[in-house]
């Protein structure tokens, strides 16, 4: 029945003049032919289909079971977000922004071989070279090669599919404001050999903070990283990663730091002090504002200063030797490291001492005669032998004299003294959050015979009562204090006694925005009665707006300053006196109800009327309506 259908349906076809047809309409042999040799091919290209896939799962089988073999389950790193850093208003001062990590496996293709193909990779590969140590090259999976390459590059390695390269999308550091926070924020980089043997937790891949903020609080700023389970074949290319939720641990990305730093003032004292030294060519400077109810850093700046985005991924070598060779150091932050004497400033440590000892009163009068003569007729003077008079210790912090102090100093004895100057912190770390701050020295009869016994070949191995004290009084001979130190110094006074740890971070902000605040930190407290600090607050004041003051360019101002210069002597010593000084300023404001206090060095500035002139501008600056 099905077969007369089909022949039905063929005689309703149009046929061709030519077809011969059967009997009756039936399909005729040429017609039968050319179906039966479609369906032979049919059958033939199905068999060699059926005969492919037996060749690739039985004849492929071993091959493909030898490079199973092969496959590893790795667990991969994932890193963690790094933390940002923010000023007191929140603005961004270190932000993290896309970038490209390229990634090698030593044993398919050499550092040597990367520098090859990238040429303007080479001097950043040379330094991965040293950081990196002895590679072992059994190692299957891809390590870290360069953070942050340039994008094009990337995309070159991507699009020619480099054997042993591999490019991941991540993000590196950024810093917006560059010089005028480099030294407070620092910088991070690539982790090496020497980091691993001092740091259990880092891996080769990692990238750490390396100074500033960046560096001390690293760990809180790096998080955690998270993990995977990826299946990697011999060559370390991932084959598949695995979902289930026993293989994956996600990161926790870093704390957010939120700082004391008003990005505003910051901007304003970087411009003035630059601007400062420049003009008079000081070899550099520093400057410093407290919060001398707690201890945050308001603003801190060194110059000259650089830019800290030219160390994320890695510095080139000729940029690296240009900054290390400048004879102005800007890669040492002034602010905590610059060790110079202390000059005239050091009076208001000695007048608090006395006061406090009972050496002197508040009504204690010297009369400064222009010179006197020590032990040995060895002179001692005031600046360029003025005579002052009968001097109250007010009226000496007014006129910054020399002698007051030297007669307070002997009365008072070197003993006595050097309590009160350790109290203050002169001579050991405020203990800033940033790395690398240097102590200072303290004028004692022990440091000045160690000094002479060990290089210092210039100093007699012998402490002389007057000379020495006398020297020490103002703030010269062996002393040696950094700005932080001294803005401490009058934050103290400001206060009334309280020496807190200076601190730049204000608070940590969780990644989901909870805050932890940071207490202040009391270093010592209560050391030296108020009574005695008031005298000598006053005494800054009159040096300000007395009738015989020397720092009249803080007056005048919005606000009321209470301040003490101090133009301190270094380098070659003339029958005229030394040729060079350090010009340093130290005060707080408001002086009725004080707030913040400072500080400004000018490394060879010359007198100390030009550090003065800086905070004015600063002032002026923030006051301005």
């Amino acid at each position: 029945m099905k077969g007369h259908v089909r022949i039905k349906q063929l005689k309703e076809l149009p046929v061709h003049k030519s077809m011969p047809l059967g009997r009756e309409g039936q399909v005729g042999p040429a017609q039968r032919y050319i179906v039966l040799s479609i369906f032979v091919w049919i059958l033939i290209l199905f068999a060699l289909i059926v005969l492919n896939h037996a060749k690739l799962a039985i004849l492929k089988y071993a091959e493909f079971k030898n490079l199973a073999a092969d496959n590893t389950l790795t667990e991969q790193v994932i890193p963690a977000s790094r933390g940002l850093i923010l000023d007191f208003h929140h603005k961004k001062l270190a932000v993290n922004e896309l970038s490209y990590d390229l990634y090698f496996s030593p044993r398919l293709i050499t550092i040597d071989e990367v520098a090859k193909l990238f040429p303007t990779l080479k001097s950043r590969l040379q330094q991965r070279v040293k950081e990196l140590g002895e590679i072992d090259r059994t190692y299957a999976y891809k390590r870290l090669l360069l953070h942050g390459i340039p994008k094009e590059i990337a995309l070159s390695i991507k699009a020619r599919k480099i054997k042993g390269l591999s490019v991941l999308e991540t993000t590196k550091r950024n810093y917006p404001y560059k010089e005028l926070v480099s030294h407070i924020l620092g910088y991070t980089s690539n982790v090496t050999a020497d980091d691993l043997k001092k740091k259990s937790d880092l891996s080769l891949d990692d990238i750490i903070g390396r100074t500033g903020l960046e560096a001390y609080y690293d760990k809180k700023l790096r998080g955690k990283k998270g993990v995977r389970l990826v299946e990697t074949d011999k060559f370390g290319q991932i084959v598949s990663i695995l979902s289930a939720a026993t293989s994956y641990k996600p990161p926790i990305n870093g704390d957010t730091l939120l700082l004391y730093i008003n990005l505003d003032w910051q901007r304003s004292l970087y411009k003035h002090l630059a601007k400062a030294v420049e003009k008079y060519h000081a070899r550099g400077g520093a400057g410093v504002i407290l919060d001398v109810h707690t201890g945050g850093v308001i603003a801190m700046v060194s110059y000259p200063s650089f830019d800290n985005n030219l160390f994320i991924g890695g510095i080139d070598y000729k940029t690296y030797q240009r900054l290390v060779k400048d004879k102005r150091y800007p890669l040492l932050n002034r602010a905590i490291a610059a060790q110079e004497p202390a000059g005239s400033t050091f009076k208001t440590i000695v007048a608090a001492a006395a006061l406090d000892t009972g050496a002197i009163s508040e009504s204690t009068r010297f009369n400064a005669t222009g010179v006197i003569y020590l032990s040995g007729h060895f002179p001692f003077q005031d600046y360029h032998k003025h005579v002052y008079g009968w001097l109250t210790v007010r009226d000496a912090l007014m006129v910054s004299s020399n002698i007051f102090f030297c007669k307070t100093m002997l009365k008072m004895g070197i003993d006595k003294f050097l309590p009160y100057a350790k109290n203050f912190g002169i001579g050991s770390p405020t203990g800033i959050d940033l790395p690398g701050e240097a102590s200072g020295r303290l004028p004692s009869p022990e440091n000045k015979i160690w000094l002479a016994k060990h290089g210092y070949w210039w100093l007699d191995p012998i402490w002389y009562p007057e000379g020495d004290a006398c020297n020490s009084a103002i703030g010269q001979g062996i002393t040696l204090v950094t700005p932080i130190q001294m803005a401490n110094v009058a934050a103290t006074i400001a206060n009334l006694g309280t020496v807190f740890k200076p601190r730049l971070v204000k608070a940590f902000i969780s990644p989901d925005g909870s805050q932890k605040p940071l207490p202040p930190e009391v270093k010592v407290k209560d050391f030296v009665r108020p009574k005695s600090l008031r005298v000598v607050q006053e005494g800054m004041r009159m040096s300000v707006s007395g009738p015989r003051a020397i720092i009249r360019v803080l007056n005048n101002l919005p606000v009321e300053v209470a301040a003490k210069t101090g133009t301190a002597e270094f380098g070659v010593k003339t029958k005229d006196g030394y040729l060079t000084t350090h010009a340093w300023v130290i005060g707080f404001w408001p002086y009725k109800n004080p707030k913040y206090s400072f500080v400004v060095l000018l490394e060879g500035g010359g007198p100390s009327y030009r550090a003065a002139e800086v905070m004015r501008y600063v002032l002026l600056d923030i006051y301005k309506k």
